[in-house]
């Protein structure tokens, strides 16, 4: 089966999530694309951790949206996933940014809403994207933030993160355009309700389903025709 890999955090397997390390381990690797969240410093830098606080991934203490990005970028990234990686810091998303550009891989940009973005903060974040519109999926579980951008550009593809069966519906997805926006479920909501599966297909969402690290899972997924899987094994031991 010809799958479309997406590279979860990175390969965060091998390297911590999020980080320019796992960035860089997930270019040897056969993917498709590369999936990371962003949240905004207390001064308005986009940077890339996927919780609200400091302690699961770093050394530091606190917030994200109330550390400074002098002071985030001081922090220690790697260390709670292995010594070797110590020397790792939270990137901003201009570093990753920089890092994919002369790969050809998609980006699937996950939006974190624990800031409460501001109509300003959502400008500078597409502009700073503005260049990469066609390279790129912005996504969130924070659906009336995808409506906030949709009311200001029609330029770049969403990506509306699903992670319950009163979403996972056709009456829900009904106001949204199969044909400019993408849909991300959990594989469990897919797997669990074929019918929904099928009828979702039928009138042409795209699906990205998360996160599947089990080849048998996948095979599932692929047996319905639903190819781009978002993984942080990159399933390696998938007999595809």
């Amino acid at each position: 089966m010809n799958y479309q890999l997406i590279a979860h955090r990175g390969y965060s397997a091998i390297a911590p999530e999020n980080t320019l390390a796992s960035f860089q381990a997930s270019l040897d690797q056969p993917i498709w694309g590369v999936e990371f969240d962003v949240h905004l410093s207390a001064d308005g830098v986009p940077v890339i951790i996927h919780d609200a606080t400091l302690e699961r991934t770093t050394n530091g203490l606190g917030k994200v949206a109330e550390t400074s990005i002098a002071q985030l970028q001081t922090l220690d990234a790697g260390s709670w996933f292995h010594p070797q990686f110590s020397e790792e810091t939270i990137p901003t998303l201009e570093e990753v940014l920089k890092l994919f550009l002369p790969t050809p891989l998609r980006l699937y940009i996950e939006i974190k809403s624990h800031n409460n973005w501001s109509l300003s903060q959502i400008r500078n974040l597409l502009q700073l994207l503005k260049s990469w519109r066609d390279r790129c999926v912005l996504a969130s579980f924070d659906h009336h933030l995808l409506h906030q951008i949709k009311a200001e550009t029609a330029d770049f593809t969403l990506g509306y993160a699903l992670s319950s069966k009163a979403q996972y519906a056709q009456d829900y997805l009904e106001t949204l355009d199969p044909k400019q926006e993408k849909i991300l479920p959990h594989f469990s909501l897919v797997l669990e309700q074929p019918t929904v599966t099928k009828a979702l297909l039928d009138q042409g969402w795209d699906m990205i389903t998360w996160t599947v690290d089990d080849p048998k899972i996948a095979e599932q997924l692929g047996a319905l025709n639903i190819f781009k899987i978002i993984s942080n094994n990159l399933l390696q031991n998938l007999g595809a």
